[in-house]
């Protein structure tokens, strides 16, 4: 029996919502953080003159500070009589403008005044922007992990305990899902529950070389749920290593070696290593730092706000040319089969609602596409969504694709070291150049 972990291992989409979970997650802990001292400051601040004792400025450095931080140091009273030293980051125009012995405006938090910054530094907006954004990446992410986590263990927990049958394969055919650019296929199958109800089955994706053991017409081993017959799993045997090999010669004859892939990528990581190393020299010898440090408070909620556009513009496309009239419509037979596929997404006490046999009438929408860049220019050019919803809906979502890379990788460039900021932007003109010749060319 094949264990959870190896069930697991082949859910893309599992993989894919935890990395989002946890990096919503963590982008929104310290979005709700931020927003709670700055809500510490503005209930419990108390606003004083304190004496600059001194200027300092800290570069950018990859071990502590992504950009380089202007600080000063000065000395306060507080209510109570009591002298409080404290050191903070400012801007470049304020840094300049202070001298030591002078005066600057500073907050301190009345019952800690360990806690004290200089008046200006409060910022909410970027506290706000990191919840709304954590909170967008923690659903999307949640959402896949949850259900693709209970799909992978109601398959474990049929696998382990459910009643074991023949059935029969009644189709072999691709999915759109890729892995390292190979097709993976699925098989469909029937079988007759311990109630003599003929039934029906789909596998998860398979690689051609597992998929290719078996032929239309032949015998599988099934297993289902007892209390939900109409869930079930085809279980496969695990393949010997050579005959998974000769399986597998015809793809893996058209593939690179691993040797070869191994150097690619070798050479992808150095490239990396190069680009990140002469972003350090470049952001001492340019001063690009201080220049993005200058405008950082406007930047990093733009480039928010533009990740978070794209995103709704992409969904909003989808949901576009699904029920706009466009999306092919569903006959009973297709409902039944999308409703097969959803019964594992369901938690267990709600499988009874995942059932997939209908009584009566049925409908539903779905949409699936695939053009060229050459199809796209002439569609933009004979300005094609003015009448067509396709081309209307495929325009909003390309749109939103770039918005939310750029605003992505905005991101990195604000808050990054000079290093990372290279990287990312020339990741996004490497990308938009290719773009545009491709255009071009078409």
């Amino acid at each position: 029996m094949r264990s959870l972990f190896h069930i697991a291992r082949k859910s893309i989409l599992l993989w894919f919502g935890a990395a989002f979970l946890a990096g919503g997650l963590v982008c929104l802990s310290m979005g709700i953080q931020g927003a709670s001292q700055e809500q510490r400051y503005r209930n419990e601040g108390r606003t004083v003159d304190a004496v600059v004792l001194s200027k300092s400025i800290k570069p950018a450095s990859r071990q502590e500070n992504s950009s380089t931080r202007y600080e000063i140091s000065y000395r306060f009273t507080t209510e109570n009589g009591k002298e409080t030293q404290g050191t903070d980051a400012v801007g470049v125009e304020l840094w300049e403008s202070l001298a030591q012995g002078g005066l600057v405006r500073i907050t301190y938090l009345s019952g800690d005044p360990q806690s004290n910054r200089v008046e200006i530094s409060g910022d909410m907006g970027s506290s706000l922007a990191a919840i709304v954004l954590g909170s967008v990446f923690g659903v999307v992410g949640g959402f896949f992990f949850v259900r693709s986590g209970t799909k992978v263990w109601r398959q474990w927990s049929i696998l382990r305990a459910g009643d074991a049958v023949q059935g029969t394969v009644t189709a072999i055919a691709p999915t759109n899902v890729e892995v390292n650019n190979v097709r993976q296929w699925e098989v469909r199958y029937q079988y007759r529950d311990h109630l003599g109800r003929v039934q029906e089955g789909t596998s998860d994706a398979l690689a051609p070389g597992e998929a290719g053991t078996l032929a239309l017409g032949d015998k599988v081993k099934i297993r289902f749920d007892r209390e939900h017959s109409e869930e079930s799993v085809l279980e496969l045997p695990e393949m010997p290593v050579n005959e998974r090999g000769l399986q597998n010669s015809s793809s893996s004859a058209a593939r690179p070696s691993f040797w070869k892939q191994l150097g690619g990528f070798a050479r992808m990581l150095a490239l990396v290593f190069v680009v990140i190393i002469l972003g350090e020299v470049l952001s001492q010898l340019t001063g690009l730092d201080q220049i993005i440090a200058r405008h950082e408070d406007v930047l990093l909620p733009a480039t928010f706000a533009t990740a978070a556009l794209g995103f709704m513009l992409f969904m909003g496309g989808i949901l576009y040319r699904i029920f706009g009239g466009d999306g092919e419509p569903m006959n009973h037979a297709d409902v039944e089969d999308l409703s097969r596929r959803s019964a594992f997404h369901a938690r267990p006490s709600f499988a009874r609602a995942s059932a997939y046999r209908f009584q009566g009438k049925s409908a539903g929408s779905s949409f699936h596409d695939a053009f060229s860049i050459k199809e796209a220019k002439a569609a933009w050019n004979q300005r094609a969504w003015r009448d067509s919803l396709r081309w209307r809906g495929n325009f909003v979502i390309m749109a939103a694709v770039l918005l939310l890379t750029v605003g992505l990788f905005g991101v990195f460039i604000v808050i990054g070291t000079g290093g990372i900021k290279l990287l990312c932007a020339g990741a996004i003109t490497y990308a938009g150049v290719r773009t545009i010749i491709a255009f071009a060319r078409a």
